[in-house]
């Protein structure tokens, strides 16, 4: 048995969208890598635990939504209950980092903008979870969606790194990108703004604002 159609093509585009996102974040962290090897000292055992859960995390929405156009529910369920587990190491081994690597590099701002990612991330990969116990498809989707390009600040930060330019560019830039992407999807599914999407770009561009807030009068 097959998705309906509409709901194939709006679970193929979410998959082609996560698999865009995975490519682009491995080749901004090689390019890091290569283009400053010092970096590579750290790659402490965490440091690599939670590289490859978020790494495991973007292969796993991508895979998700894939099933989900395939109508292979059973699966899609079974990685949905496990991936409990997955953004369990993913919140735990990336709250100690930014503590670590903020200590270390005498940046407490970026323990700020890490921590920032997680407390969108958390929130709406739960609302995920609720939308799908009430079959509203489309919310899951978007909250999951939403909430992974919440995650996506320390990739964008590494190209902004290896093209010389100020740290800060990769906070400019998340905003236009989250925009672009969840309301671009949005548009392409339902050719309008649903309020709760609205309201999840909302909290997801509420928290910049108020990590931005918290920076500007910490560090000024």
């Amino acid at each position: 048995m097959r998705a309906p159609e509409s709901h194939r093509q709006s679970n193929l585009l979410l998959s082609r969208i996560a698999q865009a996102l995975l490519g682009f974040t491995l080749l901004a962290f090689a390019a890091k890598a290569i283009a400053d090897p010092a970096v590579q000292a750290r790659y402490t055992p965490i440091v690599v635990l939670h590289a490859t859960s978020m790494v495991a995390w973007l292969g796993l929405l991508a895979s998700q939504a894939w099933l989900a156009a395939e109508h292979r529910l059973d699966l899609h369920k079974a990685f949905g209950r496990a991936s409990m587990a997955l953004v369990g190491a993913m919140a735990v081994s990336g709250a100690i980092i930014s503590v670590n690597i903020g200590r270390e590099l005498g940046r407490p701002e970026v323990t700020v903008v890490n921590l920032a990612a997680f407390v969108t991330f958390l929130p709406l990969y739960f609302a995920a979870l609720h939308f799908a116990r009430r079959r509203d498809m489309h919310a899951h989707r978007q909250a999951m969606l939403i909430g992974t390009l919440a995650l996506m600040t320390p990739a964008y930060a590494r190209v902004v790194q290896v093209a010389g330019l100020p740290d800060p560019v990769a906070i400019a830039a998340q905003v236009p990108i989250t925009l672009a992407i969840a309301l671009g999807y949005e548009w392409k599914v339902l050719g309008r703004v649903s309020k709760q999407i609205a309201w999840m770009l909302g909290f997801s561009l509420g928290v910049i604002a108020a990590m931005v807030g918290v920076l500007v009068v910490w560090f000024l």
